[in-house]
């Protein structure tokens, strides 16, 4: 886990050249990073419409949550990569 908070913080101009620099990290997993970014970055935007389009906000933890059961949800549907990056509870 403490790869993935020191691979996550890089500096850029550019959600691309982020994603680039990230991924270009050969400590980590590319896949599970990947599908990880992807899962989180979607939890966000969902959060993000509720708030716009549904007037109704969700703490953070509760976002994290979802995140966390999505991940779980992937990783037991085949998508057993996502199990390396994310920590055990």
């Amino acid at each position: 886990m403490q790869r993935l908070r020191a691979a996550l913080h890089v500096e850029t101009y550019s959600v691309k050249s982020w994603w680039d620099a990230v991924l270009s990290d050969n400590t980590l997993p590319t896949k599970a990073l990947s599908s990880l970014l992807l899962l989180v970055g979607w939890q966000i935007w969902n959060e993000r419409n509720a708030r716009v389009f549904r007037s109704k906000v969700a703490p953070v933890a509760i976002v994290m949550r979802g995140i966390k059961e999505e991940v779980s949800i992937w990783a037991n549907a085949g998508a057993k990569h996502l199990r390396n990056v994310m920590p055990r509870e």
